[in-house]
């Protein structure tokens, strides 16, 4: 399952040039419990929400554009389509920097 040691493991080192702010929130939501990547750039700006429940989000915004250009839920069953959703996200982020 991905989660935000995952993500710190495998998409942070690739991330030069954005700013990362890990976050964790304490209270238990709709999906469990939160973990947040904030990621900042002159570029992109945007989240990444685990839940503990195996939800995803993925949210980003372009400062260029001045418009969100990604933004998607995915069920905690939807593996295959988070692994491509990372490397979508990656390859967006890296491209760009």
């Amino acid at each position: 399952m991905k989660n935000i040691e995952w993500f710190k493991r495998n998409m942070s080192p690739n991330l030069k040039g954005y700013e990362l702010i890990y976050k964790s929130f304490e209270e238990e939501g709709d999906f469990g419990f939160l973990s947040r990547v904030e990621f900042n750039s002159e570029v992109f700006a945007g989240t990444v929400d685990f839940w503990s429940s195996g939800w995803l989000d993925v949210f980003v915004w372009s400062n260029e554009v001045r418009d969100v250009i990604l933004n998607v839920m995915l069920e905690p069953q939807e593996e295959m389509e988070k692994d491509d959703l990372f490397k979508r996200l990656e390859k967006m982020l890296i491209a760009k920097v």
